[in-house]
């Protein structure tokens, strides 16, 4: 920065209260980063706010946990749109951003990639740059503005107080649905609609100084499952049999660009019943993902169970817990389990799902869907609420049609379709629940995107 400078001089994609948005997206992970890049693709002005640290939730949050779904299947077809546009802005950096997921597996949701989280943020900044989005960080929606039953605007909890901005059409893409909550919107709460159980929460971790040709040829990766990992957690859970280390019911191990390091993805909260949509809640999981990381390489050391891994260490603890599944908008319908295990069509069909489910409690095991499975521009529409879109895990879906394709490449792919629509709304000044979704489908055709 130059003598004399200050960052009001040369931060200039900064949010600005005073700046009529045609699009505000709130949430900066996959879905919000692809309702913010379509926005701004197609001409709209567009500012994305995020409540955490950096950009990418999930994809970032997680270190080098693989983004599945970037690509249609294993032999890498492009999904076109900002898909496309995020995976050339990252494999431009070369290898030490990214490598294949496909270390002699084929991952069950189709082709991934292992990607520095600090090359993804990177990727982001320079993208928000090219099409003039503004944007800002430590800034968690605490309240929303509205006129009647229209959304004009959303507060934002800054450092230096609640500022307020207004914008044409809003996106919610917080995964919470923090916008739609404050909004009055119906929203689905209390996890599985029948067993209402809730989907466990995540704090992912890295070791380093392993010998990783040596654990990846020892480990059968045809599975993301540790082969040998479930008989000794089996051994800890036996009564009377105390072992004395507090580890996560399963655990998945990731690739890293970095030599040394792998990655590591877990049940953290697997046999508890966390709601993580309250604070203390995930205050509770970052003691927990802790504990369970200094005790993985405590175990591995002691118990020499992980050729490769004797003489790990522990370098870092992700950022923040990860959630995968807290509020979801009870929208103009509802995306279910048939709809994504059976393809069910959609006229207004403006996003696709590719890739796997994940288990579900006793409700149904890990399996594959249908791929390609429509998803309708209906779910992305409140009921009663104008000038707001919700996109993400917070869209409109019952528990296991979110988890059926809920990867990362299809959370950019819906956040893609809400992004499209709002440049739309906004240019054309209609509300969302008016716009014509043919106008949606044929933008999405000029960006490469196949429906």
């Amino acid at each position: 920065m130059e003598k004399g400078k200050t960052v009001l001089d040369v931060f200039n994609s900064r949010a600005n209260p005073d700046t009529p948005y045609d699009v505000i997206v709130c949430g900066g992970g996959p879905a919000g980063l692809g309702a913010a890049l379509a926005a701004g693709m197609n001409g709209a002005k567009t500012v994305i706010f995020e409540g955490r640290n950096q950009f990418g939730g999930s994809a970032t949050g997680s270190n080098w946990m693989e983004w599945n779904a970037l690509f249609k299947d294993s032999d890498g077809r492009r999904r076109g749109g900002v898909n496309d546009l995020i995976v050339d802005e990252i494999q431009k950096w070369g290898p030490d951003a990214w490598v294949k997921g496909d270390r002699g597996r084929v991952i069950r949701d189709h082709y991934a990639l292992h990607i520095h989280p600090e090359y993804a943020k990177k990727a982001f900044f320079d993208l928000f740059k090219r099409y003039k989005i503004d944007y800002q960080l430590y800034s968690p929606v605490v309240g929303v503005e509205k006129e009647g039953d229209r959304v004009t605007g959303v507060v934002i909890g800054a450092k230096e107080g609640n500022v307020t901005y207004k914008g044409n059409v809003i996106i919610d893409a917080s995964g919470d649905g923090d916008v739609a909550h404050y909004a009055g919107c119906e929203m689905a709460t209390e996890g599985e609609e029948t067993t209402h159980w809730r989907a466990f929460v995540t704090v992912s971790f890295l070791v380093c100084n392993v010998d990783t040709a040596k654990f990846w040829k020892w480990l059968n990766m045809a599975d993301l499952m540790v082969p040998s990992f479930r008989p000794y957690r089996e051994r800890i859970l036996e009564p009377g049999i105390k072992l004395g280390y507090n580890l996560p019911t399963w655990i998945g191990f990731d690739e890293a660009t970095v030599p040394g390091i792998v990655s590591i993805n877990s049940g953290t909260s697997q046999e508890i019943s966390v709601d993580p949509s309250k604070s203390y809640s995930l205050t509770y999981m970052e003691q927990a993902g802790t504990d369970q990381a200094i005790d993985f390489v405590r175990w591995v050391r002691t118990e020499r169970n992980h050729p490769g891994m004797e003489e790990c260490y522990l370098l870092r603890v992700g950022p923040y817990a990860l959630a995968r599944d807290t509020r979801r908008l009870i929208g103009e319908y509802v995306f279910t389990d048939k709809d994504v295990m059976n393809g069910s069509q959609f006229d207004d069909t403006i996003a696709t799902k590719y890739g796997s489910s994940d288990p579900v409690g006793s409700v149904r095991k890990a399996t594959t869907i249908r791929q390609g499975a429509p998803y309708p521009y209906r779910c992305y529409l409140p009921k009663k609420i104008d000038g707001l879109l919700v996109a993400g895990r917070c869209g409109s879906a019952t528990l296991l049609g979110h988890f059926g394709g809920k990867s990362i490449g299809n959370m950019i792919c819906i956040g893609q379709g809400a992004g499209v629509a709002a440049a739309l709304c906004s240019k054309n000044g209609v509300q969302p629940r008016k716009l014509d979704y043919h106008l949606i489908q044929q933008k999405l055709d000029e960006m490469g995107v196949s429906l």
